[in-house]
């Protein structure tokens, strides 16, 4: 029988590759419409070592590198860990505010 806390472990787990897939899922279409030039999700040595989820490539040549979290105190603990790699918290958002999560960050 699994303890209470690894149950909790798998479930925040779970909701956060559920956010990477709707953050997936958003940067598709905003390559598709021509928003963005390309993007690529990235492996789990980047992910754990630099803090990075995705690294994605705008329309003017710019690079952005972004971490996704489901919940403010996993923002904050990137933060603290990773300064200089944005992040983006997704809760239970619809795909156009995830767009503007990351337009937002592109246009910073």
């Amino acid at each position: 029988m699994r303890s209470v806390v690894g149950l909790i472990r798998d479930i925040g787990r779970r909701r956060g590759k559920a956010r990477e897939r709707a953050v997936d899922k958003a940067l598709a279409e905003m390559k598709d419409s021509g928003e963005i030039v390309s993007f690529y999700k990235t492996n789990y040595r980047a992910d754990k070592l630099e803090g990075i989820d995705f690294v994605v490539f705008g329309i003017e040549g710019e690079e952005i590198s972004l971490q996704v979290k489901s919940s403010l105190t996993g923002a904050l603990k990137h933060q603290k860990k990773f300064p200089d790699i944005p992040v983006i918290i997704i809760e239970v958002e619809d795909e156009e505010s995830i767009k503007e999560k990351i337009r937002n960050l592109m246009s910073m």
